[in-house]
């Protein structure tokens, strides 16, 4: 009889590990660092041979800034890094959309941390204006919603700004985004939670198999409890 109820118990076991296994790999609402970025810089649409760009944490420039506005996007840029929703962080903020794109930032989260996205040439000068860069975003994946690149201009007539990159890889988690000046960038989507569900990639598709790993669970313990009643 011991080695009746070792082959419930085991089943039990077994059903748990599919059920959780079952669950999304991808745990919404990390934040991460933004990846290194690949290739070289294009300007204007033309590679600039030797140039590279990186990500830097160093938001000092803004801080010690004496324009007002740069100091509050640091505040902000503090508060999104720590987890502060979009809409709350953003509070009487103008944040500027894509042309012909309408979104609603209540339903986006912060996907990487806002870091200062710098460019060089092969000299080591700062390649400034419409830069076009590829970077790798580590935990991009087709599970997600939307993606947009959230952007802080320190131009005097722009400042926030959300970007339609000019491309999203899934497969190699590359992102590309044209710039039209270079300061704090980071990357925003679409909470699962809220894309419609006729969408194929959405968290209501991985939920079919959570429910049927539970219900696994559920028939071996039942079994379980019928099997002690009879043999008693």
């Amino acid at each position: 009889m011991k080695n009746i109820f070792k082959k419930f118990a085991l089943g039990l076991g077994t059903a748990t590990a599919i059920c959780m296994s079952l669950t999304p790999a991808f745990a919404a609402g990390s934040i991460t660092s933004n990846g290194t970025p690949s290739g070289e810089v294009l300007v204007d649409g033309v590679v600039v041979e030797g140039s590279y760009a990186q990500f830097v944490d160093d938001l000092s420039y803004l801080t010690s800034s004496e324009n007002e506005q740069d100091v509050k996007a640091a505040d902000i840029i503090e508060q999104l890094n720590a987890g502060t929703p979009l809409t709350e962080a953003f509070s009487g903020e103008t944040v500027a959309l894509p042309e012909g794109v309408e979104i609603d930032l209540s339903e986006f989260s912060l996907l990487t941390k806002l870091q200062d996205l710098q460019a060089f040439d092969a000299d080591g000068n700062r390649l400034e204006e419409n830069v076009t860069i590829s970077w790798e975003v580590p935990n991009l994946t087709s599970e997600l919603g939307e993606v947009y690149v959230l952007h802080y201009s320190t131009k005097a007539d722009k400042g926030w700004e959300v970007i339609k990159p000019d491309e999203v890889n899934y497969d190699t988690k590359m992102i590309t985004a044209t710039f039209e000046d270079l300061s704090p960038v980071g990357v925003i989507y679409k909470s699962t939670e809220n894309v419609p569900a006729e969408n194929p990639n959405t968290s209501t598709s991985t939920n079919a198999g959570l429910y049927l790993g539970v219900g696994a669970v559920a028939l071996v313990a039942i079994g379980l409890i019928v099997f002690k009643k009879h043999k008693a």
